[in-house]
Parts: C-alpha cells; sequence; structure tokens
C-alpha cells in the first residue's frame, strides 16, 4: 500500500512539471536548476517588493468531474524582488522547500516527507574553479551521489563526473569544442564501457550553423538542420537506429516568443512515412494547441490561458481552458 507521505511526495514533485525551457544551447545538462520547478517563476522578477506570495491551484484530476483545490500550496518568500525559497505545503506541514542565492543558483533541497531516500541535496559553486557540485546526503547525512561539472573559460562544459559516495568514480563524460564553440567529441566513460561520439558541422559564410550530425562509435546517430529566416528561425533534428534508418523526427519553430514543436516516429517498415506525430504550440509557457495524429485518428485540443494582474503589474490569477472548458485556476496571493 502506498502511504499518504509517498503520495503527497510525488504529488509535489509532479506539480511544477513544465514543458517550457525545452531549447538548450547544449545537449548535455549543465545546470542544477530543479526541473520540477518552473523556471520562469524563479528566475522572473516582480514588482512592488513583495515579502512573499503564495499560489493555490485548483484542476481537473484524472476521475473528477469539476475542478477541486490541491491540497499543495506553493509558497514564495522574496528579498528585493528576488526568490530566495520555494516550500510546497500541505494542511500546514512543508514537504519541500527549495533555496536559492543571489543569482538565482539552487543552494539546497530538503524533502520531509519519510519516504524521500536522500532528504538533503546540497550544491557548491566555486568560481576560480569554474566547477558545480550536487551532493545527495542519506537520512544519516552520508554523501549518497556527488556529480562535478567543470566549465571552461567560456563557461562551456568540459567535464562531467558522477560518484558513488563523495569519490569512487562512477562515470565521466568528457568535452571537447571547435572554434565556433560547439562540441567536437565527446567521451563516455563508465561501467567499464567507453562511448566515442563525434561530431560534424556546416556552416554558413557568415558563421552561421546549417547542419550538426552526431556519430556514436562512427555510427550516425543523429542529424540537425538549421534553417534561418528574417522573422523565425528552425531546427529540424532527425534520430536514426541500429538500421540506420530514421525512427523520428522533431521540427521546432522559433518566432520571438512563439515555439512550435513537432515531434514525429517514422514507420519501422518505411521511413517515408510516420507511424505517429504530435505537435505543441507554445506562446511563453503558455500550451495554445496540443494534436496528436496516430492510427487512432487525428485529436486536436485547444488551450487558452487568461490572467488578471494587481497594481504593481504582477499577476494574481491564471485561467487555463481547455477547448473552452477550464481546467486550471491558480490564484497567487501577494503580501507587500
Amino acid at each position: 500500500m502506498i502511504s499518504l507521505s509517498r503520495i503527497r511526495f510525488c504529488t509535489a514533485t509532479l506539480l511544477f512539471l513544465c514543458l517550457f525551457g525545452y531549447t538548450k544551447a547544449q545537449e548535455q545538462n549543465i545546470d542544477f536548476f530543479p526541473p520540477e520547478l518552473s523556471r520562469a517563476l524563479i528566475t522572473q522578477p516582480t514588482e512592488g517588493n513583495p515579502r512573499s506570495y503564495t499560489i493555490q491551484t485548483q484542476e481537473y484530476t484524472d476521475k473528477a468531474t469539476h475542478i477541486s483545490l490541491s491540497e499543495i500550496i506553493q509558497e514564495y518568500l522574496l528579498e528585493n524582488n528576488r526568490i530566495y525559497q520555494v516550500n510546497l505545503n500541505a494542511r500546514k506541514t512543508t514537504l519541500a522547500s527549495y533555496t536559492f542565492d543571489s543569482l538565482i543558483r539552487i543552494k539546497a533541497i530538503r524533502y520531509f516527507t519519510d519516504d524521500a531516500p536522500t532528504p538533503w541535496i546540497f550544491y557548491q559553486y566555486n568560481d576560480i574553479e569554474n566547477t558545480k557540485t550536487e551532493l545527495r546526503l542519506r537520512r544519516d547525512s552520508t554523501v549518497y551521489t556527488k556529480t562535478v561539472l567543470t566549465f571552461n573559460e567560456n563557461d562551456l562544459l568540459i567535464s562531467r563526473k558522477e560518484y558513488f559516495g563523495e569519490s569512487d568514480l562512477k562515470s565521466e563524460q568528457r568535452f571537447v569544442y571547435n572554434d565556433h564553440g560547439d562540441v567536437e567529441t565527446e567521451v563516455s566513460l563508465g561501467n567499464q564501457n567507453q562511448s566515442n561520439y563525434v561530431y560534424e558541422y556546416q556552416y554558413s559564410s557568415e558563421g552561421n550553423k546549417l547542419m550538426r550530425k552526431k556519430f556514436n562509435n562512427e555510427k550516425l546517430e543523429s542529424r540537425v538542420e538549421y534553417q534561418y529566416f528574417p522573422d523565425s528561425s528552425v531546427q529540424i533534428s532527425t534520430e536514426y537506429g541500429f538500421n540506420k534508418r530514421p525512427k523520428s523526427q522533431n521540427l521546432t519553430v522559433l518566432q520571438d516568443s512563439l515555439r512550435v514543436e513537432i515531434t514525429g516516429y517514422f514507420s519501422s517498415i518505411d521511413t517515408t512515412e510516420y507511424r505517429s506525430s504530435f505537435k505543441e504550440l507554445y506562446v511563453g509557457e503558455d500550451l495554445l494547441e496540443y494534436e496528436s495524429r496516430t492510427i487512432n485518428g487525428v485529436f486536436v485540443n485547444r488551450f487558452k490561458t487568461f490572467y488578471e494582474y494587481d497594481s504593481h503589474g504582477n499577476w494574481i490569477k491564471r485561467m487555463t481552458y481547455e477547448n473552452n472548458k477550464l481546467i486550471k485556476v491558480e490564484n497567487r496571493l501577494f503580501r507587500y
């Protein structure tokens, strides 16, 4: 039987999952920012110098016929219009707490649930050696895992090391870059295995990246085509399988705050046809449209998000509709 504390922990973890922020400068993870938190809420400054605010959410659950109030209350503590702590509370009990430094870098995470295997996570930043370190601690305060990221003078990731405990090296990745700042080679070591990734690029006469190919042990693993237009940019990413045939393709269109993501999976027999495809259309954080095309047919869901603001210009209510049906209401209460 799953305990209530476990349910609460999973609920708190999933509550903040956010699709925005998909586009990254590099494939490798170079930031310890908690993926379960909304980066936009944390990093975008507020107005009016509030001391704190809370968010209460009403939304549909899987079996509900109407929106219901979530038991999770999101609490944000601020200083000089910057968030320094986020708490997830339920029934006057704190489930998890996140703290940030003045540069909006995560400092520590603490989970207060009984089922969290590593209730303490600490982060260290060495600006002289240009490293970032994550330490996950067990309940007896011993180090469970350690991850160390090392960057070069251009703040490009050159090494990622993961340890069991504090010193038992589990795996390592090393990165070398070309003059354009793009990954040229990547070596992954771990479990007595070694993978060598080599990247090939094509650039325009103006230095714009036109194509990138990624090879895994001399086998083509992926290809990315870059296209540029006066008002937008396009990336077409193709993943290849063991049979050297395309297995999936992702099309990303960026135009100001608009983002379109189209992901297609090829037929295993005929790679000229998609087996299924999915499209997501965003403006900023807000999903506008979701479309799926599978053997079961074509399904399109359309979304609208409306905001209400206070006198300082901070949003205090966010309402999300799906196919003209209200599915989520977020009320943000400020304390100035």
